[in-house]
């Protein structure tokens, strides 16, 4: 737009509103207004929904679980490594290798733990258990 035009504007505006009377708010309006806007958040709450569902961690971690599984019970790193595929020799060495050390070294420091440590563990995991179980019950 050229400079002329926003002058023209500028007093078409001018003209219209020069025989406009503002108006005032009434001394409530705040408090109307935000009478209306907690009504409406009582009537609609806000509900915060977690990002990842239980469900959704069962399956994660199930899928995590399966995996160490397959990484421990079958030798994958013999099968990898058997073959001549560059790019399996490339994740063996990379990816499998690292993961089978770190988890062989896991289980060997589990099995060394005292036999209490499991019947508190497995303790613990029974009462948690128990809790939510007859918690459930007394509120159903």
């Amino acid at each position: 737009m050229s400079k002329k035009e926003d002058i023209y504007k500028d007093d078409f505006i001018k003209e219209l509103m020069k025989d406009v009377e503002l108006e005032e708010t009434s001394d409530q309006f705040t408090n109307k207004v935000m009478d209306m806007v907690m009504q409406d958040w009582l009537a609609k709450p806000i509900e915060m929904k977690k990002p990842i569902s239980r469900n959704q961690w069962i399956w994660i971690s199930g899928l995590i679980l399966l995996v160490v599984l397959i990484l421990l019970g079958t030798d994958v790193r013999t099968i990898v490594s058997s073959t001549n595929n560059p790019f399996l020799n490339q994740l063996d060495a990379v990816f499998l290798q690292p993961i089978n050390q770190i988890l062989t070294k896991v289980f060997e420091s589990l099995i060394k733990l005292p036999v209490m440590v499991y019947i508190v563990a497995v303790s613990f995991g029974g009462l948690v258990a128990f809790d939510r179980i007859v918690n459930k019950l007394l509120h159903h």
